[in-house]
């Protein structure tokens, strides 16, 4: 079975495609139909295909070999980088491809299995998911740290800043001033008139 390392970059490759032979090529391919159509050439005969997990950048590579059902192997920038650490002594594209299909990476890849598409995008999700999570934990503590500064008070009064009421409070009225002179029952209409479909009056007021 041939051997191919990938070098995976922002809408690019280079590849290192060891024969069973033990012939070595290099090459260069996109992330597009044309530069998927050039790998296809190498992979038509069976082949392993290692590389390195990069986020985003390896995604289309990733869907592309399981929709074509070609073996391969992602693995984790930690792993990877223990595996070429020792062997690493100039940064370049060919000289990564290459070191990705040492024997130390090879071996480690033969008992894996295999990722199939159904699982790959479930991870892919999984990483998405966790990324917004943070996201919105961060701008929630970036208005909370705001809001300190403006109308402290709300943020004793909203647990979960992130409530439809609790944001709508602090789009009209982030700070005290914006309260001068309004009711309860004014504030209360007022609120209700944007967020009445999901909230009732009644919760508005408390």
């Amino acid at each position: 079975m041939n051997v191919i390392g990938i070098d995976v970059s922002r809408g690019k490759s280079h590849a290192t495609l060891i024969t069973t032979d033990f012939e070595k090529q290099d090459f260069n391919f996109s992330h597009n139909r044309s530069g998927f159509k050039q790998l296809a050439a190498y992979l038509a005969d069976p082949a392993l295909v290692i590389f390195e997990t990069t986020g985003v950048y390896s995604i289309k590579l990733a869907y592309y070999l399981s929709q074509n059902k070609i073996k391969f192997c992602e693995l984790n920038p930690l792993e990877a980088k223990m595996i070429m650490s020792s062997l690493r002594r100039n940064q370049t594209d060919a000289s990564d491809s290459f070191k990705l299909i040492t024997p130390a990476a090879v071996i480690r890849t033969r008992s894996r299995h295999y990722i199939d598409i159904h699982y790959h995008s479930l991870c892919f999700l999984a990483v998405q998911y966790h990324k917004l999570s943070q996201e919105r934990v961060r701008i929630e503590n970036q208005l909370r740290s705001t809001l300190e500064l403006s109308f402290p008070e709300l943020n004793d009064i909203f647990p979960i800043i992130r409530s439809v009421v609790a944001l709508q409070i602090i789009r009209k009225y982030a700070h005290p001033d914006y309260l001068a002179g309004l009711t309860v029952k004014g504030m209360t209409e007022q609120l209700y008139r944007v967020i009445g479909k999901a909230v009732t009056k009644k919760l508005i007021a408390c």
